[in-house]
């Protein structure tokens, strides 16, 4: 069981459940699109963004886009980690039909995969040089802007386990919070 301090927000209870299996950190059901109007639960998560931070961690489709941002616009100023399940096509158990992207939201990935996604964004290794890879380094590095770079910038994001939809300044965040400047320069090509 992998002890976090953040409270995880997810989507709902099959999710919850998912996670319970593997962390102690409190989890909270965000409820879908229930949460536009849940207030309540808008100031817990608030809440927890102040105090001991939170990780959102929603499916990678379309739908959990959306409350991501959502969440994300409710934590401002708080303390908020991205966590991002990868693009695994398939159906979850309990459903008749894969959802409509076609790919598993985070009640479907195995528990091995949802310990990687905790472990990478609970120690939160980032850059501590306060150097961290630009988006112009982005670009020089062929992931924007050019032939071939959204091919390019989709095989990255797929080999480190993000959704290939993560728009670039989300997936420089993100890459910038779980690698050191060093290490996520080599990774993406470019010279020290």
């Amino acid at each position: 069981m992998i002890h976090i301090d953040q409270a995880i927000i997810v989507e709902g209870k099959y999710d919850r459940m998912r996670l319970s299996e593997v962390t102690d950190a409190p989890i909270v059901e965000a409820g879908g699109f229930n949460l536009f109007h849940d207030e309540e639960k808008q100031s817990l998560i608030k809440k927890f963004s102040e105090t001991t931070g939170i990780i959102i961690l929603t499916d990678s489709d379309p739908a959990g886009g959306k409350l991501r941002s959502f969440i994300a616009e409710i934590a401002r100023g708080g303390k908020v980690v991205h966590a991002y399940v990868p693009e695994v096509k398939g159906k979850e158990q309990r459903k008749t039909q894969p959802g409509a992207a076609g790919i598993l939201g985070v009640e479907g990935i195995d528990n091995r995969t949802i310990e990687d996604i905790l472990m990478a964004v609970a120690e939160n290794q980032g850059s501590d040089d306060g150097k961290e890879v630009s988006f112009s380094e982005w670009y020089e590095a062929g992931f924007s802007g050019r032939e071939g770079s959204r091919q390019r910038r989709e095989e990255f994001l797929l080999a480190h386990g993000l959704p290939r939809t993560l728009s670039q300044r989300q997936a420089l965040k993100y890459l910038n919070s779980i690698y050191s400047s060093e290490d996520l320069r080599k990774e993406m090509g470019l010279k020290l």
